[in-house]
């Protein structure tokens, strides 16, 4: 599906899939169809004997945008299939004892899918067949692209919290593969490996304004470090209050190439330190 959704234009570029595709599968293969924005109707379809596609955000599935199919439902529990299930998701101090994994199928009741799933919208898709074949298949981890969203950029850790050691700062628009998560964090696996607070990633890619000050002579307002490297790494400078540089480039909306006159150096610096 994944395939045809890109073939025939029901997939943004790196965005995800439109709602509009779940539709245009229902009359591409003549399935009885419904649409819902509520959680009561979505289970008296399941119940119907109808697969309901659930579009969720960032909650108990994802931290993003994500689509999960409930297939079933046992009394008061939903019987789920999460393409991007891996060993560990619901171990995580936000998702534990949430749901049970049972070989690739989550079980979540519906209470707890109503409180923690951050359901968006449903589309339901009448099952005319006499059998159900469940999937057998092994689970396997897969990633996903989101966008940094930080104007100061966003510290990558070598732990999922703000008490490990900071890498590197990646700057803001910057796209970024996951692998996992755990609780608010996310492991990224390119452009470099390591944590980041999932808060400030976005599912599309932003672009501030850069204001143009080239050429401008600033004085720093505090005692600062300056950087060798334009993500603000490598070797530190520090210079003290007052000290007169010029901007030489505008690397980003928030960190500037600049020439200190008095050492006769060239270095990196976030914007926001001048008076």
């Amino acid at each position: 599906m994944g395939d045809l959704f890109v073939k025939y234009g029901y997939r943004s570029a790196d965005n995800g899939t439109y709602y509009s595709a779940f539709k245009w599968v229902a009359d591409t293969f003549d399935i009885e169809y419904k649409e819902t924005y509520k959680v009561d109707d979505a289970v008296a379809l399941l119940k119907n004997n109808n697969y309901v596609v659930a579009s969720v955000g960032n909650g108990l599935f994802t931290t993003g945008g994500h689509y999960i199919v409930l297939v079933g439902i046992d009394g008061n529990t939903l019987k789920i299939y999460d393409p991007y299930l891996y060993s560990g998701k619901f171990e995580t101090s936000t998702r534990r004892g949430k749901v049970t994994v049972s070989g690739n199928t989550v079980y979540c009741s519906v209470s707890n899918f109503k409180k923690y799933a951050n359901a968006q919208k449903f589309f339901a898709y009448q099952n005319t067949g006499s059998n159900q074949t469940n999937n057998t298949k092994k689970v396997t981890t897969s990633t996903y692209t989101r966008y940094i969203k930080a104007n100061g950029g966003l510290n990558v850790r070598n732990g999922a919290g703000t008490k490990y050691k900071r890498i590197k700062t990646l700057a803001n628009g910057t796209k970024v593969t996951i692998s996992k998560t755990s609780g608010n964090w996310s492991y990224i696996t390119s452009p470099s490996k390591g944590w980041v607070c999932s808060t400030y990633l976005v599912t599309t890619k932003t672009t501030t304004k850069i204001k143009n000050t080239v050429g401008k002579t600033k004085k720093l307002k505090a005692k600062t470090t300056l950087y060798s490297k334009s993500n603000l790494s490598g070797t530190k400078y520090t210079y003290l209050k007052n000290t007169t540089l010029t901007i030489k480039k505008n690397v980003s909306a928030s960190v500037d190439y600049v020439y200190i006159p008095y050492t006769k150096r060239y270095a990196y610096v976030k914007n926001n330190v001048y008076k």
